[in-house]
Parts: C-alpha cells; structure tokens; sequence
C-alpha cells in the first residue's frame, strides 16, 4: 500500500499528469492569447478564438510554432514524471511523498514561469518580445530541476522516515 492508498492510484496519477504536462504546455501559448484577445475587446470569445484560428499558422504569427516550442521542456518533464512516479509504488510511502512533492515543485516552476513569459510578452509587445519564444524553453529547461530539488527538499523537511523504537 502506499501513501495514496492503491498503487493503481498511483499509476492513473502518474499517467494523468504525463498527459496534462503535455497538453497544457502546448495550449498554454494558445489559452493566454485568446484570454487577452477576449479580454482586450471586453469579452468577445468567438472573435477572439477566430482571430487565434486564422493566426494559427499564417507568417509573422505561428501561434503552433509558439505551442510547440513551450510544449518541449513540457514533453521533457512529462517524461520525467512518467519514469520518476512510474516507478514510486515499489518504494516507500515516504518516498513516494517526497516525489510527488518534487514532481509539484517542477510543475509549479514550469507552469509559473511559462505563464508569466507568455502574459507578459502579450501584454507588452515589443519588437524583440518574440526571442522570449526562444529563449524560454531554455530558462526552463535550467529551472524545472531547481523545482523539482526545492519540492523535494520541502518533501524531506515534511515527511520523516519513522524512527524504529529502541
């Protein structure tokens, strides 16, 4: 048994989050620019996923090429998260906690700086706001392990191996 009950349980949250990184870090580019769009005609939805439609892969726009390009360190850490929890239900419930609190560590920095490069850069468009688009799988390509090494430290802080009496 372990910390989250059934090892089943485990193993459909191990391959729920491997398909949620995937997905939300293609559509994250995609889910800022029509909120802003929508946003910035003060609620007008449909004209806003239309405008993301016709720019999908038109020249000078690419939304896809942006998709895809914050979706690799997404594929990276999915992969991460499929090896990393794949194999937790054989080990300890304390370690199997400390993981998952590493494995949400990296999420939470890859989530939170993508999310802030993309707001950002759609907010303030600049000439060079799209080397961000380039730049940032790179930055979290660095981060992503400095979040998950923060999560799991939090982790082994949280969770403590019982002590055997003596």
């Amino acid at each position: 048994m372990t910390a989250l009950g059934d090892p089943r349980t485990l193993t459909r949250l191990t391959v729920t989050l491997y398909w949620c990184c995937i997905v939300f870090g293609l559509t994250l580019p995609g889910i800022v620019m029509i909120g802003h769009d929508a946003y910035r005609r003060h609620g007008a939805w449909a004209e806003a996923i239309q405008d993301f439609r016709l720019h999908l892969f038109a020249p000078g726009y690419n939304f896809f090429l942006i998709g895809v390009l914050n979706a690799l360190p997404f594929v990276l850490l999915a992969v991460f998260i499929l090896f990393h929890l794949g194999t937790a239900a054989k080990q300890e419930p304390v370690i199997i906690s400390r993981r998952l609190l590493g494995v949400a560590g990296a999420v939470a920095v890859a989530v939170g700086l993508s999310a802030w490069a993309h707001i950002g850069t759609t907010l303030y468009p600049d000439a060079q706001g799209a080397l961000v688009y380039f730049f940032l799988p790179i930055y979290l390509l660095g981060l992503i392990p400095l979040g998950y090494a923060a999560g799991r430290l939090v982790g082994t802080l949280m969770f403590r191996k019982p002590v055997p009496p003596a």
